[in-house]
């Protein structure tokens, strides 16, 4: 069935267009509503390849602010992790758990900078 899709659509590629008015007239087709509809059709396709473009430039937006998004996320977990570094060797008096401080869950170093934050504004080793 292809290949005798293929030859006809070969034999109306090789008809001139002249050819072609003159058989879809022998079929009794409006040549102007025809050339209209063939407009709107061709009109149609194109506004659906770019719709299709438009949606494809807007993933790669969305997965570029995403990226960027990860990026910045990963820098203010390396910045709470310098701040927890730097309390840590700056007090010595902290408890060796405190100093020792090697794991992390990067969800809760907020939580960890604030609680050193909190342990170094305590007086709570004034008794010596």
């Amino acid at each position: 069935m292809t290949r005798l899709e293929d030859e006809m659509v070969e034999d109306v590629f090789a008809m001139s267009d002249a050819e072609i008015e003159a058989e879809l007239r022998e079929e009794g087709v409006d040549i102007d509503a025809f050339d209209k509809e063939m407009d709107d059709l061709f009109a149609f396709a194109l506004a659906e390849g770019g719709q299709r473009r438009l949606q494809n430039a807007r993933k790669a937006v969305d997965l570029h602010h995403e990226r960027q998004k990860r990026k910045e996320q990963q820098k203010s977990q390396d910045e709470l992790r310098a701040q927890i570094a730097a309390i840590v060797a700056g007090n010595t008096d902290l408890t060796m758990a405190a100093r020792n401080f090697e794991k992390e869950h990067d969800g809760d170093l907020e939580g960890v900078l604030e609680d050193l934050q909190e342990l170094m504004g305590d007086d709570w080793d004034d008794d010596e």
